[in-house]
């Protein structure tokens, strides 16, 4: 199993952005490898799906989470991460995967 980082996320995400319609998304600003920039485009998502993710937290990984279910149950997908450590990467690579294999198909 490859090692999740922040590069491979961030790969994900991109790929989920743009097939989600959101073309213009700058992240030129953004530190790459830190959690501000993950939830930046998870907010990003969240926006593209109709969700509000300005009253959601932005400060810890933990914190994605619910932009991340907010988005699984968008594309109708149940996924088992009960016993995921939440303060993760691999827990949030596991959710972004999740939605990323509902693009696939």
């Amino acid at each position: 199993m490859a090692e999740v980082t922040f590069a491979s996320l961030h790969e994900k995400m991109k790929f989920l952005l743009k097939d989600h319609g959101v073309e213009n998304f700058d992240e030129s600003d953004l530190d790459l490898e830190s959690v501000s920039s993950l939830h930046a485009k998870a907010n990003a998502l969240c926006a593209a799906h109709g969700g509000d993710p300005s009253r959601m937290a932005n400060d810890t990984l933990a914190q994605l989470h619910p932009k991340l279910d907010f988005l699984l149950k968008g594309h109708g997908v149940d996924t088992d991460t009960a016993r995921l450590d939440l303060s993760t990467l691999e827990a949030v690579d596991a959710k972004v995967n999740a939605i990323v294999n509902a693009h696939d198909h």
